[in-house]
């Protein structure tokens, strides 16, 4: 199967888009029970890094995002190759392309580091660890780039799933809006407990 093809490889990074959309959901959610206090919190992450089947998922997860990136590395190359000289723009015309990889860039980048530092500091204390690390300015200000880029992602992801498809009612487009949002404030609102 032609991963590169505009069309398989568009909805195939929309499936793959959509499984870490449903993850993102789940992990915005077990990360509000830090509002519930320290002895809830580590309980809750105690148990779910026990489980074998979120080993699983994770695996499942990491093979997913990497597919997702390199496929949207090699569809965007691919599209600049069939472009042709004739068809490139100016710089300010390109800011919107611009402006969309950065983001990915920073995305990559964040959830990277994300999973770095959970896998260096794996012990029983996830309240503490996550009070030490966002209590430090340049992580609250990496943290906090990091869940705007996601936000910004997730909205122009949704938008192209609901695109790829055929959903293209403007109904649907506020409520990919709304639910950018809804995850924003929800991981916003940690970053901001501990700020505050």
């Amino acid at each position: 199967m032609n991963f590169t093809n505009s069309v398989v490889g568009k909805k195939w990074m929309a499936i793959a888009g959509l499984v870490w959309f449903s993850y993102i959901i789940f992990h915005m959610i077990s990360l509000l029970i830090f509002h519930q206090g320290e002895q809830s919190f580590n309980s809750f992450y105690q148990q779910l890094n026990q489980h074998s089947l979120y080993q699983i998922m994770v695996v499942f997860l990491v093979m997913l995002f990497s597919f997702h990136v390199v496929t949207a590395v090699v569809r965007q190359i691919a599209n600049n190759k069939s472009k042709g000289r004739g068809y490139k723009k100016s710089y300010p015309h390109e800011i919107p392309r611009v402006a969309t990889w950065s983001g990915a860039s920073i995305l990559f980048i964040f959830i990277i580091v994300h999973v770095v530092q959970l896998k260096l500091f794996v012990n029983d204390h996830w309240y503490q660890i996550t009070v030490e690390l966002l209590s430090q300015p340049l992580m609250l200000a990496f943290y906090l780039l990091g869940v705007l880029t996601l936000s910004v992602h997730l909205h122009h992801g949704l938008s192209n799933v609901l695109q790829t498809l055929g959903i293209t009612q403007r109904s649907y487009h506020y409520l990919a809006i709304s639910i950018s949002l809804i995850l924003f404030v929800g991981f916003l609102s940690i970053l901001a407990s501990v700020a505050l």
